[in-house]
């Protein structure tokens, strides 16, 4: 790359490939300088299937960029997305140097260190590693614990980690292109960093990413990230169910979006909407109710998946700013009130002696049934 002050990023989905350019400000603060999105094929739910396609794609997004901005990019990170990333915890300790003094940052480093060590398994690579928290002595989690008294330092740190295959495909990839790999990140943190606000990632929220071949979830607590998932079902899954009320492919997203609807009982009853065919005469008539009931079962089957890792995390109680639901999907009408929903049908499920109000969220106040709650004639 010509100018050192540029960064450059690839982000491949399942539908699109996006290369985003950041130039670092005089003040050290990272702006954006160009973002191009470009249509990709030869890749399935994350997994490069045909590497000349995909080549072809981030070529494209970067020779636009590049004439953007006169630039040469010839080295990028890039960010990874597929069922094949997944998190897994670790919990080592070492021993302070000099308990007398406290806790010091060489005792910290050599934590680290230890955790450096640690090795993923023959068929994976691991991408970072987090720490959730430090403990000394067995005592009550502290964030710094430098300056704290005690014999043992213990720490739980995150692994977030990757299968090698897809992560040398997305190498070969760059390479084709004659382009430098500087480095991987999960999709699901990268999303998450770029949308949330500090409060978010301090008191606890789950960031939900909506994309065209996969969903992904990422959960934050105390401005650390705990959890991250993959679930292989995104918008793709939604439109190729549209497409069995018989609408042509090039219509489907567009229909989608303008007039579908993630809960069925909220679409016009009897509003029909008329969609083109390869002819006039193959056009046809759809009610809208029909439609949204087509993705509200498959926008239900994504909510569900997507619960269930926030649940499996065990930070579901203390999300004090919920869900956050970004990606393209994340603009169909009504995809917030399905989520609430099944939140509150699996509540009731799990708690068979209360119910929930109408417009009910998860901590606010439930009911318990009884005879007080049936109204006088």
């Amino acid at each position: 790359m010509e100018r050192k002050n540029y960064t450059v990023a690839v982000d491949l989905g399942s539908s699109n490939v996006v290369v985003a350019v950041g130039e670092k400000a005089a003040e050290g603060q990272m702006e954006v300088a160009s973002i191009v999105s470009k249509p990709v094929e030869g890749v399935n739910a994350g997994k490069i299937e045909n590497i000349e396609l995909v080549s072809r794609a981030i070529r494209e997004a970067m020779s636009e960029a590049e004439e953007q901005l006169g630039i040469r990019i010839t080295e990028a990170y890039a960010g990874i997305s597929g069922d094949f990333v997944r998190c897994a915890r670790h919990t080592d300790h070492v021993f302070v140097y000099d308990p007398q003094n406290g806790v010091n940052q060489k005792d910290v480093d050599a934590l680290f260190d230890r955790m450096r060590n640690v090795q993923a398994p023959d068929d994976e690579t691991i991408m970072e590693r987090v720490p959730q928290n430090y403990v000394v002595d067995d005592n009550q989690e502290v964030k710094n614990p430098v300056g704290s008294f005690g014999k043992k330092l213990s720490s739980t740190f995150n692994f977030i980690l990757c299968l090698r295959t897809p992560m040398q495909r997305l190498d070969m990839a760059l390479k084709r292109l004659g382009i430098k790999m500087l480095g991987v990140t999960s999709n699901a943190i990268a999303t998450a960093e770029a949308v949330l606000l500090p409060d978010e990632k301090e008191e606890g929220v789950a960031v939900v990413d909506i994309g065209g071949g996969v969903t992904d979830v990422a959960v934050y607590y105390r401005n650390v990230v705990r959890y991250i998932a993959t679930i292989p079902m995104g918008a793709m899954a939604i439109n190729r169910d549209i497409r069995t009320m018989s609408v042509p492919e090039k219509h489907v997203e567009s229909l989608k979006q303008k007039y579908g609807s993630a809960v069925a009982d909220l679409a016009p009853e009897d509003k029909l909407i008329r969609v083109n065919g390869r002819t006039a005469r193959e056009a046809k008539d759809i009610l809208l109710r029909n439609l949204a009931t087509v993705i509200e079962a498959r926008a239900t089957d994504i909510a569900e998946f997507v619960l269930q890792e926030i649940k499996d995390s065990g930070y579901i109680g203390k999300l004090a700013y919920g869900i956050v639901l970004t990606g393209g999907s994340a603009k169909l009408k009504d995809l917030d009130e399905l989520f609430r929903r099944v939140q509150a049908s699996q509540f009731v499920a799990s708690h068979d002696d209360q119910v929930c109000p109408a417009k009910w969220r998860p901590g606010a106040e439930t009911l318990k049934p009884s005879l007080d709650l049936v109204g006088l004639l």
